[in-house]
């Protein structure tokens, strides 16, 4: 008996995160200007923590599996 160890692709089972709503999404047309401003940076940070969780997703999946004892 002779033993070979030999990688095998798994899937990736981790969750993607749910997109959040954008505050530039529900805004009406024709808005003040300063009301845009205020929503596009309120988006602006609300997109960098969903890049976080995808990043973190991401991370989780090609991550190196350690091998069974």
């Amino acid at each position: 008996i002779q033993r070979v160890r030999v990688p095998v692709p798994v899937e990736c089972r981790e969750p993607v995160p749910d997109r959040p709503v954008m505050p530039t999404e529900a805004l009406a047309p024709g808005v003040a200007l300063f009301e845009l401003v205020q929503a596009a940076l309120a988006e602006i940070d609300r997109r960098e923590a969903y890049e976080i969780k995808l990043v973190a997703a991401l991370r989780a999946c090609i991550a190196p599996l350690e091998p069974a004892p």
